[in-house]
């Protein structure tokens, strides 16, 4: 059996998970609104895994003053800990 995840049957039957693109970006970004948990915290810090809470979804964020330098982040969370995570998804064309 190959290092790939597999999901378990109520039969016991394996069905092996494949990578895949989806369809809209606005399907992954909703389920990551509903499931922030998807982030893999556990690979930051075994011992006490990340957690985090939706700030802001579709955030424009300034890198000048006079806001003449904006870019937009996909998501806004905050962990535990109070620091903030941002995520930008990346566009790939294949």
């Amino acid at each position: 059996m190959k290092g790939g995840i597999n999901l378990v049957q109520e039969d016991d039957q394996l069905i092996e998970m494949t990578e895949q693109s989806y369809d809209s970006e606005d399907i992954l970004q909703s389920l990551l609104e509903k499931h922030p948990n998807l982030l893999a915290g556990d690979q930051i810090n075994e011992i006490e895994p990340r957690r985090w809470i939706l700030v802001s979804r579709e955030l424009y964020i300034s890198i000048e003053e006079d806001a003449s330098g904006r870019f937009i982040i996909d998501h806004l969370l905050l962990n535990q800990d109070d620091i903030p995570t941002l995520i930008r998804f990346e566009h790939h064309n294949y």
